[in-house]
C-alpha cells in the first residue's frame, strides 16, 4: 500500500473523532480514509455515501456489516473501533492495518514461498477461528480482503458476512461475493457456513501459491461452473502443501477442514524457516512505505536500503488457546466424483489422490476427499444431471433449455443505459435516468432525448419511474433551479412533448416512484414524506407526519385527485410498497419496518382516497434482506400484470400467495418454492413465476383460479441473476444474470435464449418490455428489439 492520496476540496477534514489524513481507497459504497484520533491512534475510516445513507434498506445493511465486525476479535482481523451506524452520515472506523493486500503482493513479489504460504494459511485459519467463533461467516475471503503486514495476515471487510442468528446481509438464493474464490454451495446459492470460508482460503492459498487463480478466467458465469464442477490444477502449490490446499478446495462442504485443523497441520509442517521475516525484502519494503502513514507526518519515506532492516519475528503458527483438532492424512481407497452429498461429521480428514502427484499434477482430478467419524467414505454421486427421461410436465427438473440462439432484428444506441422499457400500440418508449426517447416497431427513431431526471436521482428505483397508457408516457421528473421540486408529467407519445404536468405539493419526499395505472388514475408511492396537520388542541395546534405514502393521479382531470402519508403505530420506521391490479376499486398496500420485519398488507379503497378496507398479517416469512438491496421485497414491477390475476392479487412472499382483495384472505398457495419473480399472462387465466436453483432458474406455470401448477421446469443454464419475468402473445419472456429466454406458454419448453450482457449481473434487470410481437431489452449496444419466434 503506498502513501494515502492527498485529500481533494470535496473531501470531509473530519469525521468523527478523527482528523482525515488522506484517501486510501474509494468503491461502490464511497470512500475510505487513514483518519487519526485525538490521541494519535492511526484508522481507516469508511464514510459511506450520503445518497445511500438516506437509504432506510442499506443502514440496516449497515449496521449489520458493523456488528458483524464488531463480533470478531482477533489478532488476524482489523477489529471496528469507532462507528456511526445512526447518524446522518455513516461511518465506520477500523485499525489501521499497516501493510499490502495479498493480490497487491503477489503482483508485487510473485507466488509465496513455502514458509509465508504456511504463516498464511495458519494466520488467516486462525482469524477464521475467531469469525466463525462469533456465529458469522466471511462470505467474501479473497486476497484483496487479506492484508500481509508485519505481524503476519489480518483479514478485513465484513461486508457481506453472514450471522448465524440469521441477521444477514446475503440470504440463501442469491449470489453476492467474489466468483474466483466462491465456494461451490455459494455460487450454486445453497446453505453457506463456516466451511465455505474454508473452500475461500483453499482457492486463496492456490493463488499465492501459484501467482494466478485456479478458477480465474473468461465469463464470470464460467468461473462459477469451474468452482462447481471441475477440480483445480493444484501442480504449482508446493507439496508439503498440496493436499491441505485441496482438502479446503473439496466439493462437499463436509469434506473441509476446520480451521483449527489446518492451524494444527500448519503447526506440525516442517517447513524451513528463514532468517528474519517472514515475506521477502520486496514486499517488507513495501509494507514499511505503508507503516509511514502511522507516524505524525504521513509523507512517504525513502525508498529502504538494499538490505532490509531487522524486523519483528516471523508469527508463530501455534494457536493462542487450545490444541489443534487432528488432521490425518490416508492412503488414497479409490477415486470420487464432484460435489458429493454432505456426509458425516467431520473427525478426520482422510485425503485420496489415485496416482498421487501425479493426478494432482494432471489437473486433480483423480482427487478423492472425504471425512468421516467412523473412517469410511462419504457416499458419492454423479453430478452430471442425467436423469431418466420422460418427465412430468409438471416436474420441475424437467429441463427447459434450448439450444437456439435468437438474432437481433434491431439495435439503436441510446446515449444512457435504460432503466425501464414500456409501450403501447407500437410506440416503444424507452427510459434513462436522465432522458427518454420513443421508437416505432421497426426502429425508427420517433422522438428523443427528452430530459426527464427521475426521482429517485440516477432512476435509483428501476422499473418503477413511469407509466404508459391512453397515448401518454406518465412519469415524475425533478424540476426547479434546485432539482427539487417533483412535477408529475404526461408526454405525448406521438411527439414527446409535454401534454400537460402538475406539481407535486410535497418536497421533502424520497424514492417517489410510479408503480402503476388504473382506469385512468396513475398512482405514485413514495419511500417517504411528511406534511403538517392540524391536530385542534390549542396547546398544539399542529403536527409533523411522516412515512411512506400514496398519491392518485386523475388523467382525464389532470390534476391529483388525493394523496396520503400511511400511518402506521404498530411500525417503528415503515415502508410500503403499493401495487396496482388490473381490475377493480382496491390497491394492495404491503407495508414493513425497513429490516423487513412486522409485515402487514392493507386493501385501500380507490373510490375513498385510499381508505383502508381491511388490514391482515402478510402471509408466510417474507422477502429476504438481499431482496431489499437487489430488487425490493416483490421485484421490479408493481403494475396489473406483475400483481394480480384472475380477480386475485399476486404476492410474494416465502412462496406466491394469491390474497382475495374484498378480505385479504389468503385463497391459495404456490409451491413451496421460493420465488423471486411473477406474472400473468394478459388474459389473467395463468400466473408464471420462477425462482433461482442453484446456478439454474425453475419456472411454474400456475392456474390463476387454484394455483394448481400446469407445468415446470428448469433453465439448467442459468446464472445467478434476480430473474423477471414479463408475458405477451403466448411468450414468457424470462431474464436473469443478463440472459434472456422465450418460453412457450402451453408447456414451458425456450424457444430460444440471447445473451444482453457477458458481466456477471445480480440485480434485476427492469429493462425488459413485450408486445406486438416482440420483446425490448437493453444491451451494451442500446435498445434492441428480439422477435417471440427468435
Amino acid at each position: 500500500m503506498a502513501a494515502p492520496d492527498p485529500l481533494t476540496p470535496s473531501d470531509p477534514p473530519r469525521i468523527g473523532p478523527y482528523t482525515l489524513l488522506g484517501r486510501l481507497g474509494a468503491g461502490g459504497m464511497g470512500a475510505v480514509y487513514l483518519g487519526r484520533s485525538p490521541g494519535g491512534r492511526t484508522v481507516a475510516v469508511k464514510l459511506v455515501r450520503p445518497d445511500l445513507g438516506q437509504d432506510a434498506v442499506f443502514r440496516a445493511r449497515f449496521r449489520a456489516e458493523v456488528t458483524a465486525a464488531r463480533a470478531v476479535s482477533d489478532a488476524f482481523t482489523a477489529p471496528v473501533v469507532d462507528a456511526d451506524t445512526e447518524g446522518p452520515v455513516l461511518w465506520m472506523a477500523t485499525a489501521f492495518v499497516p501493510g499490502v493486500s495479498l493480490g497487491q503482493a503477489v503482483r508485487l513479489a510473485g507466488p509465496l514461498q513455502l514458509y509465508a504460504l504456511g504463516a498464511l494459511a495458519a494466520g488467516v485459519a486462525e482469524a477464521l477461528a475467531s469469525i466463525h467463533a462469533a456465529g458469522l461467516t466471511h462470505r467474501d475471503l479473497k486476497p484483496g480482503n487479506i492484508m500481509l503486514a508485519l505481524d503476519g495476515p489480518h483479514v478485513i471487510d465484513f461486508g457481506i458476512a453472514r450471522a448465524a442468528d440469521g441477521t444477514a446481509l446475503t440470504e440463501t438464493g442469491m449470489i453476492l461475493g467474489t466468483p474466483a474464490y466462491m465456494s461451490p454451495e455459494q455460487a450454486t446459492a445453497g446453505e453457506t457456513g463456516p466451511a465455505s470460508d474454508v473452500f475461500s482460503l483453499g482457492a486463496t492459498l492456490a493463488f499465492a501459491a501459484r501467482g494466478s487463480g485456479v478458477f480465474d478466467g473468461g465469463r464470470a458465469v464460467d468461473v462459477l461452473k469451474r468452482v462447481v464442477r471441475e477440480e483445480p490444477d493444484l501442480s504449482a502449490v508446493p507439496e508439503a502443501l498440496r493436499l491441505l490446499v485441496a482438502a479446503c478446495l473439496a466439493k462437499n462442504p463436509a469434506d473441509r477442514p476446520t480451521p483449527r485443523q489446518i492451524v494444527g497441520f500448519v503447526q506440525r509442517m516442517a517447513a524451513p524457516r528463514p532468517q528474519g521475516a517472514w515475506l521477502p525484502p520486496a514486499l517488507i519494503a513495501a509494507i514499511e512505505e505503508a507503516a509511514a502513514v502511522m507516524a505524525p507526518s504521513v509523507t512517504a519515506t525513502p525508498p529502504p536500503p538494499a538490505t532490509a532492516p531487522p524486523v519483528p519475528s516471523p508469527p508463530p503458527y501455534a494457536p493462542r488457546t487450545g490444541g489443534p483438532e487432528q488432521l490425518t492424512l490416508l492412503q488414497p481407497t479409490g477415486p470420487t466424483r464432484p460435489l458429493p452429498p454432505a456426509g458425516p461429521s467431520r473427525r478426520t480428514l482422510l485425503i485420496g489422490a489415485a496416482g498421487g502427484a501425479v493426478a494432482l499434477a494432471g489437473g486433480g482430478t483423480a482427487l478423492g476427499l472425504w471425512l468421516a467419524g467412523d473412517g469410511e467414505p462419504a457416499r458419492t454421486t454423479s453430478t452430471d444431471g442425467a436423469k431418466p427421461s420422460g418427465h412430468p410436465l409438471t416436474d420441475p427438473e424437467r429441463s427447459l433449455d434450448t439450444g437456439v440462439t435468437a438474432k437481433p432484428r434491431w439495435t439503436k444506441e441510446v446515449a444512457e443505459p435504460l432503466v425501464q422499457i414500456a409501450g403501447e400500440d407500437g410506440t416503444v418508449v424507452a427510459f434513462g435516468a436522465k432522458h427518454v426517447w420513443a421508437f416505432d416497431a421497426e426502429g425508427t427513431p420517433l422522438w428523443g432525448p427528452v430530459g426527464n431526471i427521475t426521482d429517485p436521482v440516477g432512476g435509483g428505483a428501476p422499473g418503477l419511474i413511469a407509466a404508459v397508457g391512453d397515448g401518454m408516457a406518465y412519469t415524475v421528473a425533478r424540476d426547479g433551479e434546485d432539482k427539487m421540486t417533483r412535477t408529475f408529467r404526461a408526454l405525448s407519445l406521438a411527439d414527446g412533448s409535454v401534454a400537460w404536468k402538475a406539481r407535486l405539493a410535497q418536497d421533502s419526499v424520497t424514492g417517489l416512484t410510479v408503480p402503476g395505472m388504473l382506469d385512468g388514475t396513475v398512482y405514485l408511492n413514495a419511500d417517504a414524506a411528511s406534511t403538517i396537520r392540524r391536530t385542534g388542541d390549542p396547546k398544539k395546534p399542529v403536527e409533523i407526519i411522516g412515512g411512506p405514502a400514496v398519491w392518485a393521479v386523475d388523467t382525464k382531470k389532470r390534476a391529483f385527485s388525493w394523496g396520503m402519508i400511511v400511518e402506521d403505530t404498530d411500525t417503528k420506521y415503515p415502508k410500503g410498497d403499493l401495487f396496482v391490479p388490473s381490475f377493480g376499486s382496491r390497491l394492495l398496500w404491503a407495508t414493513s419496518d425497513t429490516d423487513g420485519t412486522a409485515r402487514k398488507i392493507l386493501g385501500l379503497d380507490t373510490g375513498a382516497k385510499g381508505r383502508t378496507d381491511w388490514e391482515q398479517r402478510a402471509p408466510g416469512g417474507g422477502g429476504t434482506t438481499t431482496d431489499l438491496l437487489l430488487q425490493g421485497a416483490f421485484g421490479p414491477w408493481r403494475d396489473g400484470q406483475h400483481s394480480s390475476a384472475g380477480g386475485l392479487f399476486l404476492h410474494i412472499s416465502d412462496i406466491l400467495y394469491a390474497i382475495d382483495p374484498a378480505n385479504g384472505q389468503t385463497v391459495w398457495r404456490s409451491p413451496k418454492v421460493a420465488f423471486k419473480a411473477v406474472v400473468a399472462d394478459p388474459d389473467g387465466r395463468t400466473v408464471y413465476a420462477a425462482a433461482n436453483q442453484g446456478l439454474g432458474i425453475v419456472v411454474y406455470a400456475l392456474d390463476a383460479a387454484d394455483g394448481k401448477a400446469r407445468w415446470a421446469g428448469t433453465l439448467r443454464e442459468g446464472v445467478s441473476g434476480v430473474p423477471v419475468l414479463q408475458c405477451a402473445d403466448d411468450t414468457v419472456y424470462l431474464c436473469s444474470g443478463g440472459r434472456l429466454w422465450a418460453l412457450g406458454t402451453e408447456d414451458g419448453k425456450a424457444r430460444w435464449t440471447y445473451e444482453l450482457t457477458t458481466s456477471l449481473t445480480t440485480g434485476a434487470q427492469t429493462a425488459l418490455h413485450a408486445e406486438g410481437g416482440q420483446v425490448y431489452a437493453m444491451n451494451p449496444g442500446g435498445l434492441v428489439a428480439l422477435a417471440a419466434g427468435g
